[in-house]
């Protein structure tokens, strides 16, 4: 398995809630938020594609810039 698929999963793992049960009361794009900034948070960057980054700015928006300039 990938570094970043393992660094995916533990933070899916980490979430502050069971993303099974919290499917049916948020939206899913909530989630990908979620998962996408707690990633970006603990890991950073570096290690994603120019690619990857253009989808997490898509995802995140002004947060991703936030979190690319610190």
């Amino acid at each position: 398995m990938s570094p970043v698929r393992e660094k995916f999963i533990k933070i899916i793992e980490a979430l502050p809630y069971d993303i099974q049960e919290e499917i049916h009361n948020k939206k899913t794009f909530d989630i990908l938020k979620d998962v996408t900034k707690m990633y970006c948070d603990t890991y950073g960057t570096d290690d994603l594609s120019d690619e990857d980054k253009d989808v997490i700015n898509d995802v995140l928006g002004n947060n991703f810039t936030a979190i690319q300039n610190m």
